[in-house]
């Protein structure tokens, strides 16, 4: 599966209430990790509105993984254009419940689409957008005579410095974007003379 450097997703958690014509539209938005906690955050809207008319849903993980469903409305006007919505914003990892109580008041196709596509884009204009970033944490350790030098190297890149520790070698543990992890090694490599021992630790999306 392709690993993306960076992606957007829903800040936080939210939910958002609209009316259309008697009809209320409840949108549920949340940021998930995969799939199965998308389906658990699904099942929960389920038992907490077992009462409503529909709970339509729609969540990408990747472009691998996206799935939607009408959940009783017409085929079509539901579950898809929540799920149009999520792509239109280029958003991954978000899963998105509009719940719909009846309020006696058919909306006809078109009125639906546009019902479920109003409360998706509400619903995330409200949990916000944000830019997860993948990157690579570093733990870098060295002579302490060259503290002072690698600190700075470090500092001058996009790096964040997570620990620094001094006994009779210095270490530092660095969280950096992946895209510029090529890069800070090499110049850590060439100021310290080769000197530097630089170990791989975890990667994350921050």
């Amino acid at each position: 599966m392709l690993v993306l450097l960076s992606y957007k997703t829903v800040n936080q958690e939210i939910s958002v209430e609209i009316n259309i014509k008697k009809s209320r539209f409840i949108a549920q938005v949340k940021q998930v990790q995969n799939e199965a906690a998308a389906v658990e955050f699904i099942g929960n809207i389920n038992k907490i509105h077992r009462e409503a008319t529909h709970n339509v849903y729609a969540y990408r993980i990747s472009d691998q993984i996206e799935k939607c469903s009408d959940d009783g409305e017409p085929s079509g006007t539901a579950g898809r254009p929540v799920l149009n919505v999520i792509k239109g914003e280029e958003l991954y990892n978000t899963v998105v419940v509009v719940t719909r109580y009846y309020g006696g008041i058919l909306l006809g196709a078109g009125g639906l689409v546009r019902a479920y596509s109003q409360s998706a884009v509400q619903g995330i204009a409200e949990a916000g957008v944000v830019t997860r970033v993948l990157c690579q944490c570093l733990r870098v350790q060295f002579e302490l005579p060259l503290f002072g030098l690698i600190k700075r190297v470090i500092e001058q890149s996009e790096a964040k410095i997570l620990e620094v520790s001094v006994t009779d070698k210095a270490v530092i543990v660095v969280r950096v974007p992946l895209q510029e992890v090529e890069r800070l090694v090499a110049k850590i490599i060439e100021n310290s003379a080769g000197k530097a021992l630089i170990n791989h630790m975890e990667q994350e999306y921050v």
